[in-house]
């Protein structure tokens, strides 16, 4: 493997090499590095993050979504905007659905709160436009600053313990009953009030085992620091269900529900993208007039609107920080170069994402391999791009890929996005709190809305309370009033 140097870190109004893509992406020799170098740094930022072809199509179609169109649709999700961050920021960073945005449109927006998709869809390119507004403006550095870190903290770890609950359900180890007894999922859309309890699932459930080998295979994997152990493990597991079926055939109606029939040739694995799905079923969902019809209340709008837009603008500028830090381009001052143009790419990628058929698109933290492995330009970029379109190729082996074995890479996933937690202060109350609050409300009613309200609300109160308003910054007494607003208007059914 080839090593290069991690450079320096430069001021944040470091100027581009003259010449435009010739002398810059398309020149990694601008930075120090190499052609082979960017190519591989490309590679494994895409094998690192392809794992989301699989988790995205697997969580989106709770919300009803055909299969077929959302693994098209998340392939170009990923490409457009990782091209322009390659080629507009020249920045070795990749894009694509984000786990946690696709858990709360599919499970809380439209199979709880049952707001249709096309609704949902424009809820979200709304956001978008928001955050790209928001980007555009010289406000963006004060609202992300009057957020305070505990609660960037515990949104994180929040929508990681969401995340994994999500994969814990799906691999049938837990058992949620209604209170008339009938074991069900609850994420097809069934009232939060009728549930009665949680149980762990029996050892004889062949969903089970199979999970249980997959976290085994896909830990054992990371804990060997082999590249792309998300994706390996989702491959090996779905090996092992496959394996159970074909050999033990009483086990094919849990493991392969959607997979009556075995694979018989190359064209089960390779075949040209079924483009007409994506057009009839993928793109163009998104339905503003059913949205502003007055069927979808007045506080469900206001309350996921402004959920998406503060985990979105969070997310970004905590992921921006940990990568810029990794390639070394971040100053004192938490500033970097081309970060206005990276901050426009992420947030135009919102609007983007919606179009595809696809929630929310942010930046991947996993583009750090990439970054890890010499990646220092935006050719990096337009590799990752590359190899996520020739994915487009292999849309019937992705469609082999049954939910049990996408079901460990999520429990994985929110096991290493709850880390950030322990950063948070919880020796005072009036911050560790509401973080926590936040935190294990996310999870429990299945709703990172809910978890954000509690948060935010939890904090200026807590603050107003104990004598310490002066340290609330206006952006949190914005949100939490209009939060709180959203929650009276959702709750009187306007």
């Amino acid at each position: 493997m080839e090593t290069t140097s991690t450079p320096p870190a430069t001021s944040a109004t470091e100027t581009q090499a003259k010449g435009g893509w010739l002398e810059t992406v398309l020149n990694p020799s601008h930075r120090g590095s190499t052609h082979r170098t960017e190519f591989l740094a490309g590679l494994t930022t895409f094998v690192t993050m392809a794992y989301i072809i699989f988790v995205n199509t697997s969580i989106m179609e709770a919300a009803g979504l055909n299969p077929t169109a959302l693994i098209i649709g998340t392939i170009f999700a990923a490409v457009v905007p990782t091209l322009f961050m390659g080629l507009w920021a020249d920045l070795p960073w990749a894009l694509a659905p984000g786990l946690g945005y696709n858990a709360l449109f599919a499970f809380t927006v439209v199979s709880q709160r049952h707001i249709p998709v096309g609704a949902a869809l424009a809820m979200v390119f709304l956001d978008g436009l928001a955050f790209t507004l928001i980007a555009l403006g010289p406000w963006r550095e004060s609202i992300i600053k009057g957020i305070p870190l505990a609660l960037k903290l515990a949104a994180g770890a929040g929508i990681g313990l969401f995340i994994a609950f999500i994969g814990m359900n799906n691999a049938d180890f837990i058992n949620i009953s209604l209170n008339s007894g009938s074991a069900v999922k609850p994420f097809g859309g069934g009232p939060l009030s009728a549930i009665g309890n949680l149980s762990l699932a029996r050892l004889n459930d062949p969903v089970v085992i199979v999970a249980l080998i997959g976290i085994i295979i896909t830990a054992v994997l990371m804990a060997w620091r082999v590249r792309a152990a998300l994706l390996l493990g989702i491959v090996l597991t779905a090996a092992v269900g496959w394996a159970s079926a074909i050999f033990i055939p009483s086990t094919r109606a849990a493991l392969l529900p959607f997979n009556p029939t075995n694979p018989k040739g190359l064209g089960d694995f390779i075949a040209w993208p079924d483009f007409a799905t994506f057009w009839s079923k993928g793109v163009g969902r998104m339905d503003f007039g059913g949205l502003f019809n007055g069927h979808v209340a007045s506080g469900a709008i206001l309350l996921f609107f402004l959920t998406f837009l503060v985990t979105d603008m969070m997310d970004s500028f905590g992921t921006f920080s940990g990568l810029a830090a990794k390639l070394g381009i971040l100053d004192k001052d938490g500033n970097f170069p081309r970060s206005g143009r990276a901050l426009i790419v992420d947030a135009a990628a919102g609007m983007w994402g919606p179009l595809t058929g696809n929630a929310t698109v942010a930046t991947f933290i996993e583009s750090a391999a990439g970054v890890g492995e010499g990646g220092k330009t935006g050719l990096t970029s337009v590799w990752v791009a590359f190899f996520f379109l020739l994915a487009l190729l292999f849309v019937p082996f992705v469609g082999l890929i049954p939910t049990v074995a996408t079901a460990p890479a999520l429990i994985v996933v929110g096991f290493l996005m709850i880390e950030p937690i322990v950063k948070v202060g919880f020796q005072d109350i009036t911050e560790g709190l509401p973080a926590f609050l936040a935190l294990i409300t996310m999870p429990v009613t299945y709703s990172i809305a809910d978890g954000m309200f509690m948060g935010i609300a939890s904090y200026v109160l807590l603050k107003v309370f104990t004598g310490r308003a002066r340290e609330i910054h206006w952006v949190m007494w914005a949100f939490a009033i209009l939060l709180i607003l959203a929650k009276v208007l959702d709750a009187s059914g306007l």
